[in-house]
């Protein structure tokens, strides 16, 4: 098998996160979801643990219980977990800002902190995905957020600088970058004209993502296929960052 064979996934109960889920289950990963309701989880695909990402005491405590129930450290990681803000900046205060941050890039570096904790005290060689956005390259008329954006920003800055100090451990860490994805979060939708435009003149491909093309992204980051790719930040946009 060259995908992981102990894969943990945050926000595994909807979108990108179960796409993952699914599919990493479906070549075989055996997969633990840490989600705040794991109601949303199908028991058939994989276990699951209630975590609130923000809270690091939870998060030490669900990563060492999803330990336990994916039968040992971890071999793959991915971050999905996350909140999409739309806001004007000058409506966004502090507060609101940095809710935004705590659960896009404090919630993903708990997580990806502990996993790896995991992975080295079981010297175990792995590989982390983490869930950045094409916000944090281009700004937004449409849907403003730079609340969202900059928490999308640090992702990739986190990554880089992850992948850096844990390569000598053997454990590789990467980011996807998805553009306009089909997924309950998906707020332009909402207005089918603005949809036909930008993916008109916005998209080269002409067609929304689906959450199953970050899911096959992000298998691939964790796969063998990827053994010399780390700090590195792949888009799945349709084309979307190249116009």
């Amino acid at each position: 098998m060259s995908g992981p064979t102990r894969l943990l996934v945050t926000g595994g109960g909807s979108g990108i996160g179960r796409a993952v889920t699914e599919l990493a289950a479906s070549s075989g990963s055996r997969v633990v979801v840490l989600d705040r309701d794991v109601s949303r989880v199908d028991p058939a695909v994989a276990e699951a643990v209630a975590v609130d990402v923000t809270d690091e005491a939870a998060v030490v405590d669900a990563v060492s219980r999803a330990t336990d129930l994916v039968g040992g450290a971890p071999d793959g990681v991915v971050c999905a977990a996350g909140v999409y803000a739309v806001d004007a900046a000058l409506d966004i205060g502090a507060a609101s800002f940095l809710d935004v941050l705590r659960i896009n890039t404090v919630g993903s570096f708990l997580v990806a902190r502990e996993c790896v904790r995991h992975m080295v005290a079981a010297d175990v060689r792995g590989a982390v995905v983490l869930l950045s956005s094409i916000a944090s390259e281009e700004g937004a008329l449409r849907e403003p957020g730079v609340h969202y954006a900059a928490s999308k920003g640090a992702v990739v800055s986190m990554t880089r600088q992850l992948a850096v100090e844990w390569a000598e451990h053997g454990i590789r860490v990467n980011a996807v970058s998805p553009g306009v994805i089909r997924t309950p979060m998906l707020r332009l939708t909402d207005d089918p004209e603005a949809t036909r435009d930008y993916l008109a003149t916005g998209v080269p491909l002409h067609r929304l993502g689906e959450a199953s093309d970050v899911a096959g992204a992000c298998l691939y980051l964790l796969g063998g296929a990827a053994a010399y790719v780390t700090g590195a930040v792949l888009a799945v946009d349709g084309g979307a960052s190249a116009c």
